[in-house]
């Protein structure tokens, strides 16, 4: 319930706005109560975390093969932050304490290892994966306000104009060219571990 309130609270006016008055009056209750059931402002970070993990969690990807896994897993990223914008910030910048969101990562990572990945590229591919989800989920709601034709006009960029002007008649969704990228970056992993494969096949060293 606290971790619900925190999140609509978040999505409607932003994660400074978030004060523990403005969380009590929401929930009904009186400022201090809330401290029997929270130690404060880093509490709520985690539990908010959770309602975000929550959509992206699937413990169905363990049957899946790799390459389905990671697909799966990052478009339910990408929904989960396009969603709630406004805690890409601070969800990205605070270390991670608690299961839910640990369970998650261990259930992607144990279907990585299974696959034979190493430790190296399987974090990469997480990270990666990561990255380009929560950049595509921020342009989602935010590219309307950051690149306008008239603009790039009037300061020289003719050719950015065109563009942009091209991929709004075109009916651009963040969502399909995020799958687009997102295939092709998984793509590449594919086809660095057929090319380690062919080496050792052939005796080469494949680092």
């Amino acid at each position: 319930m606290i971790g619900e309130t925190a999140l609509a609270l978040i999505d409607a006016h932003g994660w400074g706005r978030l004060t523990m008055t403005a969380l009590a009056d929401a929930l009904g209750v009186r400022a201090p109560s809330l401290y029997h059931h929270i130690a404060g402002q880093n509490e709520i970070v985690h539990l908010v975390r959770r309602q975000v993990v929550r959509k992206i969690a699937d413990p169905s990807i363990a049957e899946l093969p790799w390459e389905s896994a990671a697909m799966s897993f990052g478009a339910a990223y990408y929904r989960a932050f396009a969603q709630h914008p406004q805690t890409i910030q601070v969800l990205s910048m605070t270390p991670i304490e608690d299961d839910e969101t640990f369970a998650m990562y261990e259930t992607f990572l144990r279907v990585l290892k299974r696959a034979g990945f190493r430790a190296t590229p399987a974090i990469d591919l997480l990270t990666g994966i990561e990255n380009l989800a929560l950049g595509f989920a921020f342009e989602h709601n935010a590219s309307d306000q950051m690149f306008a034709a008239e603009k790039a006009d009037s300061f020289g960029a003719p050719t950015f104009a065109d563009f942009i002007r091209e991929q709004t008649e075109g009916g651009y969704v963040a969502a399909e060219a995020f799958e687009t990228v997102l295939r092709r970056f998984v793509r590449m992993f594919l086809e660095e571990g057929d090319l380690a494969m062919a080496q050792v096949s052939s005796g080469q060293d494949p680092a």
